[in-house]
């Protein structure tokens, strides 16, 4: 909490009540600005000269102690050096001659006190926006320590910390208790000149891997700069914003403040920069702080002992080297200008606490006072009680083994039970007691050790409750020490995962989280008790849906050999995977699909293409347009890191001159059998290495020698592989039980015996032709083979019957009359009339129409103008099928009226829906009208439409007339017989009475438009899923990118009776971009580009057996301007 004193207070606060107060609330602190920095404000550092040029050398045999100016025998007698006897005599003789080396390095009091010399750091300048004045008012001063803050004050004025202002601005300070219990520290309250500074966004080492970096070190020390913010100064420029009233008058800082907002980040900046050279293998800074790693190792004998210096027995090499490191830091500092603190000092001490974390030579342990915080814990009274303990002891699972398990019983509790219901038994007792005792025997965990060839091993087990993991690596002594314990919660969904889903995204997810800890290793094991894992994980292509496809992606983006441990031996990870979700636990990011997206995509896409040849003149990138660069770089990288592709047989395209501007590589096949060799089949490597191992047993079928490098276990399973074959007349052959062997088929035959089996016996499907070849062959994944060449075979795939149906889309309705779906519905020619235009408004499907002549661009663009536009107003769109009259009809009213229109694909007529489906209804009603004389159509046309516009819909519950007008219809037989509908005849209605009745009749207009528009969103919403569940298995958005090969349906034979030995689908074509509204532009392949836009249902992905990649500027003349100008869509809403 902040110091807040009543003036009229007589003073009298003890210690005791200031050693509570903190400096603000964290509700309460002021946020600096986030802006640009100005040139004149940037920090400066240099180092002027090798600081180390005069750097003294330490002795092997150091001399007795003699005072020096600042390094006094008083002093030494103080300096806690070797507390706890871990150094020898002469070792401690060698620290206390470092420190009388470097005593200009130590400061004891604020008289000897250094400050960075300008010679390496430029004076910091207080980068402030624009603002005003302000003045503060100062916190009352008790009296009892007037006189301690008055010293502070002549302190700190002697050595140059604070110098007279008189300045026109006046900031708070205050006072704390340092944890010395005895000393004071002076704060400076600076939230105004917060307020109005430019943000440093630099931020400290992340505390968990910093201290983790320190683990497991033989000896450490640990500097302090004394008092680091007064040592270095504020720009006089920027002292003003500092002054202060203070009872020796106004002062101003002279050194950056402890309050200013940017403090730290200067501090660490600096310290950092000076000490670069020793980062990060000696030391790494926080903030003001400076720890010094010792050696990895103590040196130790295998006898026994350590190893010492030749010069001097009695000096370790592991102190010897550290001490080394330890004088190279100060000597640095000192030659900048710095001084550390003398009494804060620890000098080759055997661990350390540093940011929170116990560092030993054994690893990384939870510090005492923590420990005995959760010893002491009382027992609960309450779930808030339990619910602090779990999360105290949370933060140290990481090194609880099986933490899960013995938790589980208090996690129950705080599921189960409410606080009025609260009950802590024995059994939450016992757990409670347990936890308590594994904390005090908590294991050291050692870091990661990179240059170690030791296994470095990641057990995981995953259940329906979380996936657990320890992180451990084989040490010399083949020991396994952990590293860390983890475990991750599912949520509701993920529970419901099948187990061999949940195992497979649990090793997903553990590789996730300890990626930053695993990369760089030498040798990665990943252990699983689920046997599972290893045939999912090395056949991706027969998993049953692309999202585990996605999963194991991700795991194969780490490099790993997966071993199978029984669950009997997997209890650690098993018990980790059973933990309950603590309420402390931290929020993780689960975004693993984003992580699986950006994090080695690259990597995966360059290995795609390393199955096929790729052509790319990336020579000169000059011609790429901005936005197309990162692909013409890409594909250049892929070129010269894929040597493999300087043999792959090749031939480029003649191509016309490049136009002025790049567009993305598009792809052409080449679907010749007779150039098509078998390595370009894509080819898992298990396929591969069983081709190998099928040579290696036709040679020693034929030789008996065996193989080169395979030890006798290995021979021995080679052995029994071998006995499922035999070599007769110099052929190999697979054994089959029934008698019917199998002939091995060589690389070179392969594609031939499965063109022969699909393509010249009737182009079959994937089981019949696998069926006729294992009938009589055998090769080592032949079904995947025949898998990929019936999917690639052109034939196949231009007649194919399949159909794909786009996801649903449910618009919002628009508002009345302001949308209008357009169609023309062709009947007999008769009275001069050949068709009927028809128009329906979206939200009340109220329809117009008008009888034409002909279809053309006058009669269509005057049916819109005077049938829509001067009857209802504005309209915000026009929906058509951009069929050659509309198209032409719509540019008249553009020329004539300015009037522009929305355009859809072409020959996608669920777009237009609204319109087209009631074409139906019209012309079976016209035609029953008409008792079988089609050509009287013209003469019963408008009845029906006056028909079509009094008939209650389904779907709103209302006729297009009521939903119009406000009021329901008058039929003549609602006259004939007197209904309630139609006005009684006998009544008199005056016109005040009138005006009321139909006022009340406006009021209500509203209401009811806003309940038609209810229903009719409703009514679309059940029809897209009653369409999503009919076509579920058929719904597909392939999304394709620019330079996809697709094909076409051919829409125009879908119900065409004598179409039946036409293609189904045209192509293949090339994907240009896809437009704004959602339909595809393509192209042919030699480069013409279709001004025709494609629906997305139309199109299906075409698989080419050999794919080469040119780009698509070679062999079309259309610029980015031109392509940009007729693939995008006009915008939605337009201007009448």
């Amino acid at each position: 909490m902040e110091v807040s004193l009543d003036p009229e207070n007589d003073g009298s606060y003890s210690f005791v009540e200031f050693e509570s107060f903190k400096y603000k609330k964290v509700a309460n602190r002021v946020k600096p600005v986030s802006a640009p920095l100005p040139p004149e404000f940037r920090i400066e550092r240099r180092i002027p000269e090798d600081p180390l040029a005069d750097l003294p050398s330490l002795p092997t045999h150091p001399p007795e102690f003699s005072p020096g100016e600042r390094y006094t025998q008083e002093r030494k007698e103080k300096m806690n050096i070797n507390p706890n006897g871990f150094l020898s005599t002469e070792e401690e003789k060698l620290v206390h001659h470092l420190i009388r080396t470097c005593e200009d390095g130590f400061a004891w009091d604020e008289s000897e006190k250094g400050i960075f010399s300008s010679d390496y750091l430029n004076p910091v300048r207080i980068p402030t926006l624009d603002h005003d004045v302000w003045i503060k008012s100062n916190i009352p001063i008790p009296r009892g320590l007037q006189p301690k803050i008055i010293e502070i004050l002549k302190a700190k004025q002697a050595a140059g910390v604070i110098e007279p202002s008189n300045a026109a601005y006046r900031s708070q300070w205050f006072w704390v208790l340092k944890k010395d219990g005895k000393s004071l520290r002076i704060v400076h309250n600076l939230q105004p000149l917060n307020a109005v500074t430019i943000k440093d966004s630099a931020v400290p080492p992340t505390v968990e891997p910093y201290a983790e970096s320190f683990a497991g070190r033989a000896c450490y020390s640990v500097l302090d700069l004394f008092v680091g913010f007064d040592q270095r100064e504020l720009h006089p420029d920027s002292r003003d914003l500092t002054t202060f009233q203070s009872p020796l008058g106004t002062f101003r800082l002279t050194r950056i403040p402890m309050g200013y907002t940017n403090s730290q980040q200067v501090q660490h900046g600096d310290l950092t920069f000076i000490l670069q050279d020793e980062i990060p293998k000696v030391t790494m800074p926080f903030v003001d702080d400076v720890p010094v790693r010792g050696p990895a190792t103590r040196y130790e004998l295998p006898g026994g002992g350590y190893e010492t210096i030749p010069e001097n027995p009695g000096i370790r090499r592991f102190i010897w080297e550290h001490v080394q490191d330890v004088m190279r830091v100060v000597w640095r500092v000192k030659k900048a200008g710095g001084t550390f603190s003398g009494p804060k000092a620890q000098i080759c001490v055997p661990e350390a606490v540093i940011v929170g974390h116990l560092c030993t030579y054994e690893g990384r342990r939870p510090l005492p006072d923590r420990v005995q915080k959760i010893v002491d814990w009382p027992i609960p009274r309450d779930l808030t009680g339990v619910r602090g303990f779990l999360g105290t002891v949370g933060t140290m699972r990481m090194f609880i083994k099986d933490y899960a398990v013995h938790s589980e019983p208090l996690v129950r509790l705080t599921r189960r039970a409410k606080s009025k219901d609260f009950i802590f038994g024995p059994e939450e007792l016992e757990a409670m007691e347990k936890i308590k005792v594994l904390v005090t025997q908590c294991p050291a965990i050692r870091p990661i050790d990179y240059d170690s060839d030791g296994e470095v091993i990641l057990a995981v087990d995953s259940s329906h409750i979380a996936v657990g993991y320890i992180l451990s690596q084989i040490g010399d002594d083949s020991l396994r020490y952990p590293s860390r314990f983890g475990s991750i919660t599912w949520n509701d969904r993920e529970r419901r995962y099948s187990q061999a889903k949940i195992e497979l995204f649990g090793l997903l997810r553990a590789l996730k989280d300890v990626r930053i800890y695993i990369i760089a290793v030498k040798k990665l094991i990943v252990e699983v008790d689920a046997r599972y894992i290893k045939g999912m994980i090395n056949n991706p292509d027969i998993q049953p849906n692309a999202t585990i496809n996605r999963w194991i992606a991700g795991i194969l983006l780490f490099d790993f050999e997966l071993r199978h441990v029984p669950a009997r031996h997997h209890g650690a990870a098993d018990g980790l995977s059973r933990r309950e979700r603590s309420p402390n636990d931290p929020v993780l990011d689960d975004d693993y699909d984003q992580w699986i997206d950006e994090a080695n995509a690259f990597a995966i896409e360059l290995t795609n293409w390393g199955h096929s040849p790729l052509l790319y003149s990336h020579e000169d990138t000059s011609l790429v347009s901005p936005r197309l660069a990162p692909i013409a770089t890409y594909v250049s990288f892929a070129l010269e890191s894929a040597p493999q592709l300087e043999s792959a047989p090749s031939t480029m395209l003649e191509s016309a001159p490049l136009a002025s501007s790049v567009s993305p590589a598009v792809s052409v096949l080449q679907n010749s059998p007779t150039t098509l060799e078998y390595a370009s089949v894509p080819r898992s490597e298990k396929a591969i290495a069983k081709d190998r191992r099928i040579c290696d047993v036709s040679n020693y079928l034929s030789t008996l020698s065996r193989p080169v490098g395979l030890t006798d276990e290995g021979f021995a399973k080679f052995i029994r592989f071998a006995l499922n074959f035999f070599v007769l007349d110099g052929r190999l052959f697979r054994k089959e039980r029934n008698g019917r062997h199998q002939l091995v088929i060589p690389q070179s035959r392969r594609l031939s015996l499965i063109q022969q089996a699909h393509d010249e016996l009737g182009h079959k499907g994937v089981f019949t032709v696998s069926t006729r070849l294992l009938t009589r062959f055998w090769w080592p994944h032949l079904l995947e083979d025949v898998k990929w060449w019936v999917r690639t075979c052109h034939e196949c795939q231009i007649r194919n019957t399949a159909r794909i149906h786009i996801p649903p889309t449910v618009a919002s309705p628009f508002s009345l009359f302001r949308k209008f779906y357009i169609d023309t519905m062709f009947l007999p020619p008769s009275h001069g009339f050949t068709c009927i235009v028809h128009a329906r408004c979206s939200l009340s499907s109220y329809p117009e129409w008008r009888m034409l002549r002909v279809e053309n661009a006058r009669s269509l663009g005057s049916f819109i103008f005077e049938d829509i536009l001067c009857r209802y107003g504005m309209v915000e769109e026009i929906v058509c099928d951009n069929g050659p009259p509309y198209t032409a009809a719509l540019d008249y009213l553009k020329e004539r009226y300015n009037i522009c229109n929305i355009r859809i694909s072409p020959y996608n007529s669920q777009a237009n829906g609204p319109v087209e489906r009631r074409h139906y209804d019209v012309r079976e009603a016209i035609m029953k009208a008409t008792q079988g004389d089609e050509k009287a159509w013209p003469l019963v046309a408008a009845s029906v439409f006056w028909a079509e516009r009094v008939t209650v819909q389904k779907s709103t519950g209302y006729s297009p007339y009521y939903i119009a007008h406000g009021i329901e219809p008058i039929l003549p037989f609602d006259l004939a017989e007197a209904t309630l509908i139609a006005p009684q005849v006998a009544s008199t209605m005056t016109t005040t009475d009138l005006i009321a009745y139909r006022a009340v009749q406006l009021q209500r207009r509203q209401e009811d438009l806003d309940r038609v528009k209810a229903s009719l969103y409703k009514a679309r919403i059940a029809s897209a899923r009653q369409y999503e569940e009919r076509f579920r298995t058929t719904i597909k958005d392939f999304n394709f990118s620019p330079g996809s090969l697709v094909v076409v349906r051919n829409s125009r034979f879908d119900s065409s009776v004598g179409s039946k030995a036409k293609p189904r689908y045209h192509g293949p074509l090339i994907v240009v971009r896809r437009t704004t509204g959602g339909s595809y532009v393509l192209s042919e392949l030699d480069g013409s580009v279709s001004r025709l836009r494609y629906a997305a249902y139309r199109l299906l992905p075409y698989h080419p057996r050999d794919v080469r990649r040119i780009p698509i500027s070679s062999i079309t003349d259309k610029s980015s301007i031109e392509l940009d100008d007729f693939t995008r869509d006009r915008e939605p809403n337009i201007d009448l």
